[in-house]
Order: structure tokens, then sequence, then C-alpha cells
């Protein structure tokens, strides 16, 4: 019981400290026994992605630079989430993505109540404490999972997907949008979440010939235009 009101006081304590904003799911309200938030009407990601047949290239390729803008929020305020995968990000009624579940986070280096699920997991020893190359990690395999539908090594068992990951083996990400900051991310020769950010403006840039991007987080740039050719690896 008392863990439980520590990890409600936490999770209050990130949504306070972050603020409102875009990428965050609205407090209302918090109490010893839970936090009130904003009612989120298409629920959280992964289910989405199981839900539905055809998704537009347009639409994952938003929701990939959103999801890399909510975990450089995170970051940016001394919070390494600890648990970054499809489950915890939310999508609202325009279907944006807002990200969830801080009660297992890290702040300010505190020590985390949770962990990453194997597939999202950077091989390390178990006192290690969670960084930036471990969100970053998660992260990878979370863009993985927007544009293949399923996760990393899905097919495979647990144990033997962390043998693969210790040994630096991972699912092949060639014809992936953004498979090589994919790989990166796995690989942890990302520095930030702002890296993974500037990487997807850099493609986005290259294929439509755009020197300027009015509003990235929606790509209205592409209006449907070429948007297939900029998700291209």
């Amino acid at each position: 019981m008392e863990n439980h009101i520590l990890d409600i006081a936490k999770e209050a304590s990130i949504y306070h400290r972050v603020g409102p904003h875009e990428r965050l799911v609205r407090i209302l309200d918090h109490s010893r026994d839970g936090l009130i938030l904003e009612y989120m009407k298409n629920g959280d990601l992964k289910t989405y992605l199981q839900a539905q047949d055809l998704i537009p290239m347009s639409l994952k390729l938003k929701w990939a630079y959103q999801i890399a803008q909510a975990v450089s929020l995170l970051h940016s305020n001394g919070i390494i989430h600890c648990d970054i995968k499809p489950r915890n990000f939310l999508l609202d009624a325009t279907l944006n993505i807002k990200i969830i579940d801080f009660s297992g986070s890290s702040l300010d280096g505190s020590k985390p109540a949770s962990g990453e699920g194997t597939r999202f997991y950077l091989p390390r020893h178990w006192r290690d404490p969670p960084t930036v190359a471990t969100d970053l990690f998660a992260l990878g395999s979370t863009l993985y999972e927007v544009f293949q539908g399923t996760s990393p090594y899905e097919e495979i068992p647990s144990d033997q997907v962390e043998e693969r990951f210790k040994r630096k083996e991972f699912p092949n990400v060639s014809a992936i949008p953004y498979g090589q900051i994919i790989k990166q991310c796995w690989l942890s020769q990302v520095d930030s979440a702002e890296h993974v950010q500037a990487f997807m403006r850099d493609i986005i840039r290259s294929k439509l010939n755009a020197d300027y991007i009015p509003h990235l987080d929606g790509l209205d740039i592409a209006r449907g235009m070429l948007i297939d050719q900029v998700g291209s690896p």
C-alpha cells in the first residue's frame, strides 16, 4: 500500500514538473488513491495497431515523430521513463500521441520501480541504473512496432530474444521507414531523442526537397503528397 502511494506521488510530481504539454495526457486531479486523467478516445497505441488493418503511412510517420518528441520532453526534465512501449502511448480524438505511466520512472536519478519488457530492454547488468540510452533502446523498438505492427522478434521466445540482443542481433530494418535511426537506437549510437527527431526532419526535408517544414507534428507538409516516399528508407 505504501509503495502504491509513493508511485502515485511520483507520477503526480512528474506531471506537475513537466507541466501542460501536447504530448502529455492532462492530469485533472489526484489523491492518495490515484490520478484522474483526461479521457483518451482512441485508447493505447498498441491496441490501435492491432485493431486496424490499414493505417496510412502519413499517420505512422506522425506518430513516430510525436513519440520521439514525447521521450525528448521527459529527458529534458530529468525523467527516464523506464518503460517506453506502444502500450504507454495513448491516442486522443484526432489520433495524436500522448505518453503515460510514470509510476515506475526514474526522476533525477531515483531508483525506478519498474523496467522494460524483453523486446524493449537494452542488455546490461541488472544493477545498472536506467539511463537515456535505455529509454532510447526502447524507443527504437517502439518505432519498429509502429511501422511493422509487431514488436521485435515477436515470434521468438523471450529468452532467445534476450540472447540475440546481447549479441547485437536485431531485426532487419532496411525496408522500414527510419530504419537507420531505429538501428542506431538499438546500438546505442544515438545521443538523445532530439537526435532522433532531427534525423526524421532531415529525411522529410530531403524527400520533399523542402527548406521549411511548417508543422511537422501533423505532417502538414505532405498533405498526402509524396508521403510514401517520405517514409522510404
